[in-house]
């Protein structure tokens, strides 16, 4: 529609050239036919009638080859116009849909936001829809199978909701609908729709396909005029609806604060882990039955200079987002390696490991080579993971964590009970400690379940041979149900708060709490 207008005066303005040439070819054949008939050459011809009638034959025929020649210049001409013509008009086309689906790109959506936001004050709505995991078909049926799925979908939503406003592909795993004024409020159903309808399986070959799919929605308002500014807010909608795991989400302007202030942290974390700004922090874990310390955990701490303390929750997931884990993951083992140096000999260094570094196959080999070069030996090593790692990629697990067992290095469940608990973990890969989650321990005296899921666990472990840690035991009553229960370890503030390696302080429980009792 917008090119019409330009593609109307092309069309004029050639036919203008093409009458303008065969008037002039035409004028200029009958100005020579005159020239020659008036000019000293036809005296000197004129003899004769018969001389006269000879050369009226030649001015005939060269009027009239004069003629046809310009006739089919003309129309060549013509021609080759109306070649470049649909060439020009082609190229428009294809400049503004997706050659795959066939469907407006992009640009063509922006330019129908832009008219329509132009020529009407009523309210409008953009659904973005992104499909989710679309890579995966690519990389495993290949690109030819990844477009006929796209082609198959866009057919379907081209026939279900094309008549509800204007559909566009905007990008390889992303549709937007445009939805007219008096559908606006029909948005979050209609999004639904879109992504029952993506659901619907799919044929690649001989196998089905199912895809998931969530809907970004950003309704346009008065004060909304900038085309990219919808465009990047439906994208925040999207991203959130795709975090929130939820089938459809309106942009809010909080939304934007959180985005921007995530990005203000994410340079912060780079920053952080590039000048080697975080630090680690060791706390205390201690054998119930005899007080003694038999290791320290090492926890990562980072010090914002304007944001203060970040929780390791925070920025650990930054690392694995931004795929800078394994730098910052790398650094603080060597230096807790290098600080367990200065330790007695009978305490280990338990260090957490994340799960994007399990499913890592040169995980274990850089475990071993840090090892190696700070001199720590393995088994003076508590590798932590957690029950999500596992579930990820069992296989690629149990074998990172069968060379590190090889090798001496001891393996503890962390968090146990709060993720996907299976027995099967614990009877192939065969850990020597769980660590029970102090969400348990905190509510021992209050809760009863929790007292009864401790003391399971307990019990599960004794069965297996695999010592337990009672995790954030704070208060002496928490340790002596903790003990009752059967728990072998325990960690928490009671024993000691996480604090640097110089500060460290090895004095067994039993000196430093009055109404030691070891449990039995």
């Amino acid at each position: 529609m917008a090119n019409e207008p330009a593609t109307l005066l092309t069309r004029s303005l050639s036919w203008r050239r093409e009458i303008t040439d065969a008037l002039v070819i035409y004028s200029v054949s009958i100005l020579i036919s005159i020239a020659l008939s008036y000019s000293e050459l036809y005296a000197r011809f004129a003899l004769g009638e018969r001389e006269l009638e000879k050369f009226s034959i030649v001015v005939l025929f060269l009027g009239i080859a004069s003629a046809v020649f310009g006739f089919r210049r003309i129309t060549d001409q013509h021609n080759e116009r109306l070649r470049r013509l649909a060439a020009e008009q082609q190229a428009a086309s294809l400049s503004l849909h997706d050659p795959v689906t066939l469907l407006p790109n992009r640009r063509c959506l922006e330019n129908q936001i832009s008219a329509l936001i132009e020529r009407t004050d009523s309210k409008l709505a953009v659904l973005l829809v992104g499909l989710k995991q679309f890579h995966t078909i690519n990389s495993v049926y290949g690109l030819a199978s990844g477009d006929a799925v796209v082609s198959q979908m866009a057919a379907r939503l081209r026939l279900d909701f094309e008549r509800l406003g204007f559909l566009a592909r905007v990008g390889t795993d992303e549709f937007a609908l445009l939805l007219s004024s008096e559908h606006v409020h029909r948005s979050p159903d209609i999004a639904r729709s879109l992504v029952e309808a993506i659901r619907q399986p799919v044929q690649i070959g001989t196998k089905e396909y199912i895809a998931e799919a969530q809907v970004g929605i950003v309704q346009l308002t008065p004060r909304l005029q900038a085309v990219g500014e919808i465009l990047r807010q439906a994208h925040v909608a999207l991203d959130r609806a795709k975090n929130l795991r939820v089938d459809c989400c309106f942009f809010d302007p909080e939304m934007d604060v959180h985005i921007r202030e995530r990005a203000l942290l994410e340079q912060d974390f780079r920053f952080a882990v590039a000048t080697n700004a975080m630090h680690l922090c060791y706390q205390p874990i201690i054998d119930l039955r005899s007080g003694q310390i038999v290791s320290f955990e090492a926890l990562a701490r980072w010090a914002h200079p304007k944001r203060g303390f970040v929780s390791p929750e925070t920025f650990i997931l930054l690392g694995e987002d931004l795929d800078l884990i394994h730098q910052l993951s790398a650094r603080l083992f060597a230096d807790a390696c290098h600080a367990a140096l200065a330790w007695p000999e009978q305490i280990s260094l338990s260090f957490n490991f994340s799960a994007r570094q399990l499913r890592e196959p040169s995980f274990a080999e850089a475990i071993l080579s840090v090892l190696q070069k700070t001199g720590l030996p393995p088994r003076r090593l508590e590798a932590e993971i957690t029950e999500s790692a596992l579930v990820t990629d069992f296989a690629a697990a149990r074998q990172v964590l069968n060379t590190l067992r090889s090798a001496g290095i001891r393996i503890v469940m962390d968090d146990f009970g709060t993720g996907y608990s299976s027995l099967r973990h614990l009877r192939e890969l065969r850990f020597d400690k769980i660590k029970i989650d102090r969400s348990f321990v905190k509510e021992l005296r209050s809760n009863t379940e929790c007292a009864a899921i401790v003391s399971a666990i307990s019990g599960l472990g004794r069965s297996l041979d695999i010592n337990t840690v009672a995790e954030g035991i704070e208060t002496e009553d928490q340790l002596a149900l903790a003990q009752a229960a059967g728990c072998t370890h325990g960690q928490g503030f009671l024993f000691g708060r996480p604090c640097l390696s110089s500060k460290l302080d090895l004095t067994p429980a039993q000196e430093r709490l009055p109404h030691w009792r070891a449990a039995y």
